[in-house]
């Protein structure tokens, strides 16, 4: 009999177990680069305009459980919350807490409110609103997504109130919700039911929940994402994040082994282990006290043993965290991350490409290209800058190109002043806006060294250019995913000018070559690898009336050069696995003129870097010429005459930084880089 009990016991002590189990969640800030909020290619399940309805049922692409039990479908409503009950066949519109019986059953609440469907129109641009899905990763790894866009009240007659949202399904496991960013005021409810609801778990601040993210424009880092998981939450478990290697590393250096964890333990994380191996070597061990991290709350870990190593080759980096608090981490599926690194012989210092995406109607472009200027002014000739006009807001910039348009998407890029830093959008604390850089931003992309070297020649013969040069690695290395980029840029336009109040425009994308795509390559360490592309510009030259596309520039049959003569490239290396640019390179503005003439005219500069001024020798009896000097934008600072006698130039007016020098005589020119240093 007193078995019996103790069976009894046992059996109710498992069964109310079973029964506490539910969702528990954790709140954090950001998303990474895999998710979207614009994502392209997605499935409208419902279109603008509608409210209170309910779609059709949709499949999830593999198997999923919710609340303990399979579920294979479920039907997306205007009003914020998708349903796994497939009985359901309206949508309620006025929220309530998750605990009212008339709260829907089985559902998923990303934003549950009295919202609407209802497309926005700005000038000649549409922006949709609808609920849409996608799938991206690879199994068994998938991440489902289920998004709301420009959801607004309903009966809204303006565009005060609106925001965007989105439930990420995780193949395997749990889900998240995402809120994006809005702008106005909401009253909505977040967070789950069972079928019966006698379970759910509520958001803080449901059923009166503003919306989540940034405000007012979209920062793919400050969006709100909770995270919900299905059990009973452990006391202790501890779960890696992020791992932050570099991709490569000098012999002999010593590589940091940091990252981020987050406590999804109950209790406030006090002690843990950290572990890391780097292929055969041996485990390395920290112990790390003294803390008091509170569930849910990220913590940035820093191993006490840098590795090093003087035998170049490319090595898998496993990191893990043990014992949290003393005792067992409750789940260790996600104690494990592991990377790769790459340790080379030698490398090279690299040129910081940075690429804007900027528009002559885009208020904030102005302060963000002058807020560029002055970061990159600090640090002449360490840096490229490719600058591409995209066509919003309103009608956008009269010199976009379908060519910004597909560089634009490959960053999946969403705002302008949109700044990537080495084929980076997330340098920045918080977005890739061009108003938020700075020289330690700068600064640490510049200390990471290239495993590669480019040069660049241009030659330019009336509207067509030919860019050449040679790629030479440093290392062996394994790379499927690496393209050679060209671009071709004007270093200064006029006739663009919109309403931000800017009147100039520098390093203005005019042509990639071949196209956006660029051009795959392969290599052999230290085999310099040869490129040249050519493009001749056709027809003549045409200012669009704006960005929208009925009347871009057709790159086949027409040109928006201002003057051939400011036109030169700049070249990259890019890794499309990642979008990592590698090193970049370019050439003077129409480089091709300082090549072919520069030994006929016998162009000087003395001394070269200058202080206060300079002397211009050339070849000559007494011939007399005239200088230009032209900085790295483009524009013109000085211009003196000169002969092969007197050619004393005063720089005292100009500040520190790298500029071309132009020497015209007797119908030839040649150009020089010259430096200011003092």
């Amino acid at each position: 009999m007193k078995k019996q009990l103790l069976a009894l016991a046992a059996a109710l002590t498992m069964a109310g177990s079973a029964m506490s189990q539910g969702y528990y969640y954790f709140k954090f800030a950001g998303t990474t680069s895999e998710y979207s909020m614009n994502q392209t290619g997605a499935t409208t399940l419902l279109a603008s305009p509608a409210n209170t309805a309910i779609s059709a049922a949709a499949t999830l692409p593999f198997s999923w459980n919710f609340y303990g039990k399979a579920v294979t479908s479920f039907k997306a409503t205007t009003s914020g919350y998708i349903t796994f009950d497939q009985t359901a066949t309206s949508c309620i519109d006025a929220n309530t807490s998750l605990s009212a019986t008339t709260a829907p059953k089985n559902s998923i609440f990303a934003f549950w409110d009295n919202t609407m469907l209802k497309n926005v129109v700005s000038g000649s641009t549409t922006y949709s609103s609808d609920i849409r899905t996608w799938t991206y990763g690879t199994a068994p790894k998938r991440v489902f997504v289920v998004q709301w866009r420009l959801m607004q009240p309903i009966g809204a007659t303006s565009t005060s109130n609106v925001t965007y949202y989105a439930i990420r399904i995780y193949e395997g496991g749990d889900f998240d919700i995402v809120h994006n960013y809005g702008f106005g005021t909401f009253t909505a409810s977040a967070g789950v039911t069972n079928e019966d609801g006698s379970a759910y778990k509520e958001i803080a601040g449901t059923p009166t929940m503003n919306f989540g993210g940034a405000n007012g424009s979209y920062d793919a880092k400050s969006s709100d994402v909770y995270k919900f998981m299905y059990g009973v939450q452990p006391a202790n478990d501890v779960a890696i994040n992020s791992l932050d290697l570099p991709k490569f590393a000098q012999k002999n250096s010593n590589v940091t082994i940091k990252g981020k964890l987050t406590n999804y333990g109950a209790t406030n994380l006090s002690s843990f282990k950290l572990n890391y191996a780097v292929g055969t070597d041996a485990t390395k061990t920290m112990l790390v006290t003294g803390l008091d991290i509170p569930s849910s709350s990220s913590y940035d870990f820093t191993h006490n043993i840098p590795y090093s190593t003087n035998t170049p080759g490319d090595y898998a980096v496993k990191v893990w965290i043990s014992n949290p608090n003393g005792g067992a981490d409750g789940d260790s599926s996600n104690n494990f991350i592991s990377s790769n690194i790459t340790i080379v012989n030698s490398t090279v210092p690299r040129k910081v490409l940075h690429e804007i995406y900027t528009s002559s109607t885009c208020p904030p472009c102005n302060p963000g290209n002058a807020k560029l200027k002055s970061v990159l002014d600090a640090y002449v000739g360490q840096w490229n800058t490719i600058k591409y006009q995209v066509n919003f807001p309103g009608t956008g910039d009269p010199y976009y190109t379908a060519e910004t348009g597909t560089r634009f998407s490959y960053y999946t890029a969403n705002f302008a002043p949109w700044l990537v830093v080495d084929g980076s959008s997330t340098w920045g604390a918080s977005d890739a806006n061009a108003n938020s850089y700075t020289g330690p931003f700068f600064e640490a992309k510049a200390a990471m060294p290239s495993l590669a070297s480019i040069t660049a020649n241009f030659v330019r013969t009336g509207s067509t250019v030919t860019v050449s040069g040679n790629v030479t690695p440093v290392q062996s290395f394994n790379n499927t995913g690496l393209k050679l980029r060209i671009a071709v840029v004007e270093t200064r336009t006029t006739k663009n000018v919109k309403t931000n109040g800017e009147t100039e425009f520098f390093n203005v994308m005019k042509k990639m070559l071949p196209s956006a795509a660029g051009t795959a390559v392969s290599f052999v360490p230290g085999t310099a690898v040869p490129y040249t592309q050519s493009f001749t510009f056709p027809g003549t030259y045409r200012l669009p009336l704006d960005g929208q596309a009925a009347n871009i520039i057709n790159l086949a049959s027409e040109n928006s050069v201002e003057e051939f003569g400011n036109l030169f490239a700049i070249v990259f290396l890019q890794d499309d696995n990642d979008k990592t640019v590698w090193q970049s390179a370019s050439t003077a503005p129409d480089g091709a003129m300082a090549v072919t003439e520069i030994n006929e005219l016998g162009l000087n500069l003395f001394p070269n870097p200058a202080k206060n001024s300079f002397e211009v020798t050339f070849n000559g009896n007494s011939s007399n010429g005239t200088v230009r000097i032209v900085d790295m934008n483009g524009r013109e600072v000085l211009n003196q005459n000169v002969n092969s006698l007197n050619g004393v130039i005063n720089c005292d007016n100009l500040i520190n930084g790298l500029y071309f020098v132009e020497l015209n005589v007797a119908g030839k020119t040649a150009v020089k880089k010259l430096n200011i240093i003092r």
